[in-house]
């Protein structure tokens, strides 16, 4: 992506997007939106070059400072979620690291996660059912906090919204699991000429707005393949993403 200048109300960056504490007041560092370790080594490198100031103008990745304390405690939570894809993807917690070598090196490294994703608690919520033979049935709480922190993320850097509170709405769920009318609903997003509401004057999406190749359908693309977003915010806030374009995410905070 092209790093876009925020000139969006200070005031409304002195607060942690995830606690509420000033950022003055506390030690902070960047939070990368969406979670870095869901694109390829390739392009994460890339972004490490551009903030070191080497690089294509292009390998900027969407980052926003928060509290470190907040930042740090995703972690454990990001690399749950990035197993569960992985096995997903590969069909299997133990995949051939001849043939899926990216997704074998992380399940290895991660046998607690393998283990925790073998047992099935009573009563929990399944995310990836109808998937025979392989289904998973991942903890929907820890992915869900890991889908409201890059959606707060993508507000705050795209539109310059801090969104402190909860959300009133968080739903996820493979796209291949929705109907023809249910994806073409949720692909939709609003073009400029559609807008009955700009976003705030100064924000990254108002250059996006105007730029045909920022967004393609009003969604901007972090890297083909890997993470999508979108942003509704004429009334409600709503952050949509596509992950590995097979789960679709959706947070909206109601105003």
């Amino acid at each position: 992506m092209r790093e876009i200048e925020d000139f969006t109300d200070q005031r409304l960056k002195v607060w942690c997007i995830h606690c509420g504490a000033g950022i003055a007041d506390v030690d902070s560092n960047r939070d990368h939106v969406p979670t870095k370790s869901l694109l390829t080594k390739d392009l994460r490198e890339r972004g490490a070059d551009y903030d070191r100031g080497e690089g294509d103008d292009f390998d900027y990745l969407p980052q926003v400072v928060v509290c470190r304390e907040f930042n740090s405690g995703f972690s454990p939570d990001e690399n749950y979620l990035l197993c569960v894809l992985h096995a997903v993807m590969a069909g299997t917690l133990y995949p051939d690291p001849k043939t899926n070598p990216e997704a074998a090196s992380i399940l290895r490294s991660n046998r607690h996660v393998v283990r925790a994703l073998k047992k099935r608690p009573d009563g929990q919520l399944l995310l990836f059912d109808d998937l025979q033979p392989f289904t998973l049935y991942p903890d929907p709480d820890r992915v869900r906090r890991v889908i409201v922190k890059n959606a707060r993320g993508h507000a705050y850097h795209e539109i310059g919204e801090p969104r402190l509170e909860a959300p009133d709405h968080v739903a996820f769920v493979p796209l291949e699991q929705l109907s023809a009318e249910q994806r073409e609903a949720f692909e939709s997003a609003g073009q400029p000429g559609e807008l009955a509401v700009w976003p705030e004057v100064g924000s990254r999406m108002t250059v996006h707005l105007l730029d045909d190749q920022a967004m393609v359908g009003g969604w901007i693309t972090v890297e083909p393949g890997r993470y999508r977003y979108a942003i509704h915010w004429s009334g409600d806030v709503t952050v949509k993403s596509v992950i590995w374009e097979y789960l679709a995410t959706e947070t909206r905070w109601e105003r």
